[in-house]
């Protein structure tokens, strides 16, 4: 007898899972893989799309058990990470319950019923702003394969710039689905609310297509109910039988660079990566680019998973001419701003080339803006844990409202340009501000800037600015007279506020923030007397490739930074933040650290929390890997030039600190030049006031009866009491400190 469950019998589940019984799908680790190695995985038919890795050491693939064997009777030199990927995303699948977006049965995604189920829902609550289901084709088995338009007049052509995004190409990406049903969902349900939101629905055509591939993504549904299915292509009979091998690798169907070679894409019918017999010869792929030709999008994301990038064309490695690839970087690195997705071509961030790919179709073709994101991370893999889903649906909210964003026309402050280093009580000076049409469309129409002081040490002889017009990624600049009023306060912020309006853009508004005076430098090390002030491990130490001067330090001022290694450069220093305003650590650098492997950090010694990582203007979040403790902020990759870093203390609040340091982590592989420091300086403006024992803001008898009671019943000043009351700076506060107490209270009489 079969348990019922809901009605379905799980021995009827069971039998069907017997019946279409899959392929295994494994990871599997391939060392030395040299172009010849390449070449080998490329004829086992492993798609190199969702690989991660080191350079010269090896690639982590998905392969199926077949494809793993061909590998070794070749003489490849393998690991098994993951026997069943299958079997691994269920065990490890977490249910949620998400109250606020609701989740389907496959590990979170919806199953093909339950997305229709889903849009209808959405599409019967915002009738105003979704349009009904567009069929633009049929897929191989006859499925519809449909769009849908969210704008303000959803049903009506519109001229308005358009923008679309596709999903599940690929049958074992759900992700990129969800996403963008989420954001549909946010769209509905903040219209009329959010500025931000309500703008895109009303001043653009945003275009969906969920299922680019629905007989894969059935497919998958059939033999994995619950989720985990690996088929990849689309189910037309290539003679490869009913299992994961049959289809066209429909991202290796379009016709810009189709089949030219067979590295980025097979001939082989079985693969994974097969191309089909001809360009465009798939239903799905005619769909959507019938689908395209017909409109005038000006730009597009085909969503895919996993790996976290943002990948642009061109899929050979090559890259496009200018001004194409700074409108692609500025735009992935802006979408990118908040989940700190690396940009840039396939071959630069994951290693692998491809050739009939939507993304260069769409770009060298069509000459639109495209972005392939892989959203997710290796280890979240095709199908995350359930309680993963929806933190990676908002992952992408900003990413897409960006893209939404650019195209149309999109005003925005580039850049405001400071002609000197401090700002002073009674000075005039100018700033020049640089303002962008960051957007793919151009803009005929006038630019307002109106300017505001944020408060009254800031006056402005002229508020109101016209740029007139702005071509597409065009820039123009304005030069802004500002006076500091003769009262301003250093140590506290003045500034500007800038909005940017016309026509048909959305409008926004900055804060141009403006310190006043000079702050005072508490510490500074520029190394040239050596390291003396540091205690370091490791190989940290004096480099002659310095900043300024003859000096700096480097964790491997000898070459390369050492395997497997943990190293520190540390110093003592006490610093009571409740003290200071605007307190800030600078430092000039350059560094040479493998991306997303090794690291170093910059830590404070915080009183009760032990040693925290501190964010600069410089730093990325830890990737996970062991070298990389997960979203803490630090230093890998690439910087050839040296940069001035700033470090805000702020974000520790009013902490106590007991010590700043470096530290270097690597991991049992590939090394790098490491990092190298120089002018290391901490400023600040002090709070206290000479003499204020008690921190009232006032010179009293009190504290000179609190400096007696210390004196006469023993005891140890704090940091801040000798900071302010150690007036002969002996390092304890004795009689002379008191009687200098009394002096400065009788000259307030």
């Amino acid at each position: 007898m079969f348990k019922n469950i809901n009605g379905i019998s799980v021995g009827f589940i069971f039998l069907i899972q017997v019946i279409f019984a899959s392929d295994v799908y494994q990871s599997v680790r391939v060392f030395n893989p040299t172009s010849e190695t390449l070449e080998i995985v490329g004829k086992a038919g492993i798609p190199l799309d969702h690989i991660s890795g080191k350079k010269g050491y090896f690639i982590d693939v998905t392969s199926t058990e077949d494809q793993t064997i061909f590998l070794i009777s070749h003489g490849i030199n393998i690991e098994i990470l993951i026997p069943n990927m299958t079997q691994h995303y269920r065990k490890r699948n977490i249910p949620s319950s998400s109250r606020e977006f609701p989740l389907g049965s496959m590990m979170g995604n919806y199953t093909l019923d339950e997305l229709n189920d889903r849009f209808d829902e959405l599409q019967a609550a915002y009738p105003e702003i979704i349009s009904e289901r567009v069929i633009l084709g049929q897929s191989v088995e006859g499925r519809d394969i449909w769009a849908f338009k969210v704008s303000d007049n959803p049903e009506e052509d519109e001229d308005e710039p358009e923008v679309l995004f596709t999903s599940l190409t690929h049958a074992r990406e759900p992700v990129g689905m969800m996403n963008l049903i989420y954001f549909v969902q946010l769209l509905g349900e903040n219209y009329g609310t959010d500025s931000e939101l309500t703008f895109l629905v009303n001043e653009r055509e945003i275009w969906f297509i969920p299922i680019v591939n629905p007989d894969g993504y059935v497919y998958n549904e059939t033999i994995q109910p619950s989720g985990g299915g690996m088929h990849r292509k689309n189910r037309l009979d290539t003679n490869c039988g009913n299992d994961t091998g049959r289809g066209v690798d429909l991202n290796r169907n379009y016709s810009y660079g189709w089949g030219a070679n067979n590295t980025g894409s097979s001939p082989d019918p079985c693969s994974a990566v097969y191309r089909g017999d001809s360009a465009f010869s798939e239903p799905e792929t005619q769909s959507v680019r019938d689908f395209v030709i017909d409109h005038e999008f000006m730009n597009v994301m085909h969503y895919h998973t996993y790996t976290n990038v943002y990948i642009h064309a061109f899929g050979d490695a090559s890259l496009p001419d200018e001004p194409d690839l700074t409108t692609h970087r500025d735009i992935g690195n802006e979408m990118a701003r908040y989940n700190g997705y690396p940009v840039g071509t396939g071959f630069e961030l994951i290693g692998y080339t491809v050739n009939g790919d939507a993304v260069d179709w769409s770009f060298g073709d069509q000459e639109l803006v495209a972005f392939t994101p892989e959203v997710g991370s290796y280890s979240q893999g095709f199908w995350p844990s359930e309680d993963d889903i929806l933190s990676l649906c908002e992952d992408q909210v900003h990413p897409n409202k960006i893209f939404s964003f650019v195209a149309g026309a999109d005003l925005i402050l580039v850049e405001a340009e400071f002609g000197q280093n401090f700002y002073y009580a009674g000075n005039d000076f100018e700033l020049e501000f640089e303002i962008q049409n960051r957007g793919l469309t151009d803009l005929n129409q006038e630019i307002q800037i109106e300017i505001l002081p944020l408060n009254d040490w800031a006056i402005i002889p002229q508020s109101n600015y016209v740029i007139n017009g702005l071509n597409a990624r065009e820039s123009g600049e304005i030069n802004v007279g500002v006076s500091l009023a003769i009262d301003a306060q250093n140590g506290f912020f003045t500034g500007l506020i800038v909005s940017i309006e016309s026509p048909g853009t959305f409008t926004r508004q900055d804060t141009i923030n403006i310190l006043i005076g000079e702050p005072e430098i508490l510490f500074f090390d520029g190394f040239e007397n050596g390291i003396s002030n540091w205690y370091v491990t490791g190989d940290w130490g004096l480099t002659t490739d310095a900043s300024t001067g003859d000096y700096a330090m480097s964790d491997s001022p000898n070459g390369d930074y050492d395997e497997g290694q943990e190293s520190v450069a540390e110093i003592e220093i006490e610093l009571n933040l409740s003290n200071l305003s605007i307190p800030t650590v600078t430092f000039t650098a350059f560094w040479d650290i493998e991306s997303n492997w090794d690291f170093v950090r910059f830590q404070a010694d915080v009183d009760g929390l032990g040693w925290v990582s501190l964010a600069g203007n410089f730093t990325e979040s830890g990737s996970g890997q062991p070298a990389q403790p997960i979203d803490e902020p630090g230093y890998d990759g690439l910087q050839e030039d040296w940069v001035s870093e700033t470090v805000d203390l702020d974000q520790l609040d009013n902490s106590q600190i007991s010590g700043f340091r470096f530290i270097q982590t690597s991991d049992n592989y590939v090394g790098g030049n490491g990092f190298t420091v120089d002018n290391f300086t901490i400023s600040g403006f002090q709070l206290g006031t000479m003499g204020d024992f008690n921190f009232d803001n006032s010179v009293n008898i009190y504290d000179v009866l609190g400096i007696a009671d210390l004196m006469l019943f023993g005891g140890d000043a704090n940091s801040s009491q000798l900071e302010f009351c150690d007036f002969n700076e002996n390092g304890i506060l004795d009689l002379d400190d008191l009687l200098s107490i009394l002096n400065l209270i009788i000259g307030q009489i």
